[in-house]
């Protein structure tokens, strides 16, 4: 950052700052082994966001058919990251509120909620783990301009009106872009950088900061390899939110669709869905905020608009379809299709659509190589990231354990309530141990009804610590399933850990499923609901 403009935020005494209670949950975010019991006792102490966590808990957005009653349950739902993320989230927009900053506080919000929610809509689409910190990540991308605003508010308030828009017959809204170049031009750097800064100072987890600084161009900051899908992820979802603020933003949807085919590869019929999601979820996770929304009619509107200008844009681009200048995957289709439906541009261009949409999902699944149930990592994948794991582990002489559950009775349940019950907890369960783990780790679908995770840097302790911790929250969960009723789960664990068990690598990798894998039979037959670590 620009030395001036650190100096200035190093000594300004007004700067928005955290509640003790946030600031006591980002403690607990960064402590690997917290206790259950305090981050419950800590929450209880803001009675306001004990209100907001049930009622966030019991909203369409989690779709929980019985209602959360206690902390821990939503605990259990939320996940532990999840709790923190949305309780943290929840704190800062009632803090940034009252600041008296020269900012349209309440458009800013919604701007922001905007980000926020099409950054989890995206999470969601591209079965990312952990939605609530990709939600808290789109939340907070701009507070760097909550702080600029309070910290010089006369010099600030200039900027603030030269990238105002004034749409004819509409209320004056902010061109956050228009307002980053002016911030370089005249203050040395821009707000992303500022907020940046700010997350540092409030010691916020480092995926926060990396998510911030790349809001605005990605490709303008380092980012670690960690956290590059979640940084063009909040990109990408400041972008849809313009489509919804910005007047007349909708024109740029084709570059948005763009965007999203280039990063993630989501064709613009996904990048439509995504959108018309957006619209659909804002209400409600407004109100969950208490942000005014968009009305009915304006959602319908901008959404007919980004359609049409996508379908213009489609017919416009038909030459470039035709010149040989289509991409390589897409000429492959296209030569395949009959001469008469190539020589009619909408017939063709539907095609290949469908046509190239089938060879990117092919793609995308062999590149992600995600379980079509639960969105978890598959099998295939679990061994590849074991090969790094271990590789990494071995170079930097650190444990890796290796875990394997599995759900007591999920039989029963299937005999008794049917598969598609089972599937459904199949799929809670999975969620619930991504929401509950740490950053660095991974969760897989390993078998049937059996799931893996993966613990790089975990011993034998630390790890069994993390499992028995993670089966008290399975052994207290409820799940809701169809028609109302809920089910009590157990699962039974394996633990194995390098270097006890070691080997060459393909062999060291089969030796600690293997290991993993008796461990949990032990486990079971034992009766189940419990950990048991292989002794070598």
């Amino acid at each position: 950052m620009h030395d001036e403009l650190e100096q200035r935020l190093r000594f300004c005494g007004n700067l928005p700052s955290l509640p003790a209670v946030a600031l006591k949950m980002v403690e607990l975010a960064n402590d690997p082994e917290v206790d259950m019991n305090e981050v419950v006792r800590v929450i209880s102490m803001d009675p306001a966001l004990v209100t907001k966590l049930f009622r966030a808990a019991n909203s369409p957005l989690y779709g929980m058919r019985r209602k959360v009653t206690n902390l821990r349950q939503v605990l259990s739902l939320l996940g532990l990251q999840g709790t923190l993320a949305l309780a943290l989230g929840f704190s800062l927009v009632a803090t940034g509120r009252d600041t008296g900053a020269v900012l349209n506080t309440e458009q800013f919000w919604r701007r922001s909620l905007l980000a926020a929610t099409a950054c989890r809509i995206l999470g969601e689409r591209l079965s990312m783990k952990n939605l609530e910190e990709l939600f808290l990540a789109g939340l907070l991308h701009g507070v760097g301009i909550l702080a600029l605003s309070i910290m010089m508010p006369e010099p600030y308030s200039v900027l603030l009106t030269e990238a105002t828009e004034h749409p004819e017959g509409g209320a004056p809204v902010l061109n956050c872009g228009r307002l980053a170049e002016l911030e370089r031009e005249r203050l040395g750097d821009d707000h992303a950088a500022v907020g940046t800064w700010l997350m540092r100072h409030w010691r916020l987890p480092d995926y926060l900061c990396q998510a911030t600084a790349g809001s605005l161009e990605p490709d303008r900051v380092e980012t670690r390899d960690t956290y590059r899908a979640l940084v063009q992820c909040v990109a990408l979802a400041v972008r849809i939110a313009d489509i919804w603020v910005r007047p007349n933003y909708w024109q740029n949807s084709q570059e948005v669709a763009d965007l999203a085919r280039s990063w993630f590869k989501l064709e613009t019929d996904h990048y439509l869905e995504i959108l018309e999601a957006v619209g659909a979820k804002f209400p409600e996770i407004a109100a969950l905020f208490q942000i005014k929304s968009l009305d009915t009619a304006e959602i319908a509107g901008i959404l007919d608009q980004a359609r049409e200008v996508l379908d213009i844009r489609s017919i416009q681009r038909w030459p470039e379809r035709t010149s040989g200048k289509l991409p390589a995957g897409e000429r492959e289709s296209l030569a395949g299709l009959p001469h008469h439906l190539a020589a009619t541009p909408t017939v063709a261009s539907t095609h290949t659509g469908r046509l190239h949409r089938e060879v990117v999902t092919e793609s995308a699944t062999s590149q992600y190589a995600f379980d079509a149930l639960t969105g978890l990592f598959n099998r295939p994948r679990l061994h590849e990231r074991l090969r790094q794991e271990l590789a990494t582990a071995r170079e930097q002489n650190q444990p890796l354990s290796v875990v394997l559950l599995d759900v007591d009775g999920c039989g029963k349940i299937n005999e008794a309530c049917g598969h598609s019950v089972g599937d459904q907890v199949l799929i809670a369960l999975g969620r619930l141990l991504g929401g509950n783990i740490q950053r660095q780790d991974l969760v897989a679908r390993y078998g049937n009804d059996e799931f893996a995770l993966v613990l790089p840097t975990s011993g034998t302790s630390a790890a069994r610590r993390l499992v028995e911790r993670l089966l008290t929250l399975i052994r207290h969960w409820e799940p809701a399933v169809t028609g109302g009723r809920s089910l009590c789960v157990t699962v039974s664990a394996g633990l194995a850990t390098y270097p006890e068990i070691g080997g060459a690598d393909d062999e060291a990798i089969e030796r600690l499923l293997e290991a993993a894998g008796q461990a949990l039979q032990l486990a079971k037959d034992a009766g189940g609901n419990q950990i048991i670590a292989y002794e070598a």
